[in-house]
């Protein structure tokens, strides 16, 4: 089921399928990318248990084999709708029979989304009776509001990264490097994805905009404690994904045991983890 709430300024709808947002509007202009079949069904998905793509899909969990399909089983999920009222949607998924087969932990994961004046707040949530492991990250889509190679992204703060080397066998992690943002403007282009996503760690920056030289709409994304960010749209798609992350896809030597996976976060029994991003639009 579909869920609306707005303001004076701004218009959300989330689908309890997967608590994913499927529109984010401002004074009635379409932001976020609508889905369809031609280059990607998705909007915004939630990234749960895991970020990016195990290799062969498989993992080991106490000398156990299991899979998982790319980016998790939340997206596949039904929501239950925790809470709503004029400012705030909130949506939990607890385990069941169908994650247990591919992910054998109890875990209660909730989406919270709040409008304020000046955007959109997503708070990502984590409990558990017991030790957990575990990824998740944001995917959004957001629509560019002018030609691809008139686009680009502006970081809060001058950047010096490779991007992480990516296996398109696998879509896992490798050791080349072949990408390096060196200033605070990352310009897109036609083939700036052709190789898959650009993937960075530890940016100094907290918060990242994608402007354009046409006009002056914009989308800004904070993600303050999220480890990663990585960018991602198909070739000729009218979208670019822009993605915080707390965890990474396998490398592509990985021993497959989940313990011993690159960032996978160890929650202990009763802890919280708690993280949110910030969406505004102009």
């Amino acid at each position: 089921m579909v869920y609306e709430i707005k303001n004076t300024k701004y218009k959300i709808k989330v689908d309890s399928f997967g608590a994913e947002l499927k529109s984010f509007s401002l004074k009635n202009e379409e932001y976020l990318y609508l889905g369809d079949s031609k280059y990607w069904h998705r909007s915004s998905p939630v990234l749960f248990p895991i970020v990016g793509r195990l290799k062969n899909n498989n993992y080991i969990y106490n000398n156990k084999n299991y899979t998982l399909p790319i980016h998790g089983v939340a997206r596949h999920q039904e929501f239950l709708l925790k809470d709503q009222n004029d400012t705030t949607l909130s949506f939990v998924l607890k385990e069941n029979e169908q994650t247990i087969k591919h992910y054998p932990f109890n875990f209660e994961l909730t989406l919270t989304y709040t409008l304020e004046d000046q955007g959109l707040k997503i708070n990502y949530t984590v409990r558990s009776d017991e030790e957990i492991l575990f990824s998740l990250g944001a995917h959004p889509a957001f629509l560019l509001k002018a030609p691809i190679d008139e686009s680009f992204f502006s970081f809060e703060k001058v950047e010096n990264q490779d991007a992480i080397g990516l296996n398109l066998e696998y879509g896992c992690i490798c050791d080349v490097k072949d990408f390096t943002l060196d200033s605070n403007t990352l310009h897109l282009e036609k083939n700036v994805f052709s190789k898959d996503a650009l993937i960075f760690r530890d940016l100094n920056s907290k918060s990242v905009s994608l402007n354009n030289s046409v006009n002056q709409k914009s989308v800004k994304v904070s993600f303050e404690g999220f480890e990663y960010l990585a960018f991602w749209a198909p070739v000729d798609a009218p979208f670019v994904c822009i993605e915080p992350w707390c965890g990474i896809a396998d490398h592509v030597n990985t021993n497959h045991i989940l313990e011993e996976k690159t960032s996978i976060i160890k929650l202990q029994k009763d802890e919280v983890f708690d993280k949110s991003l910030f969406i505004s639009l102009v």
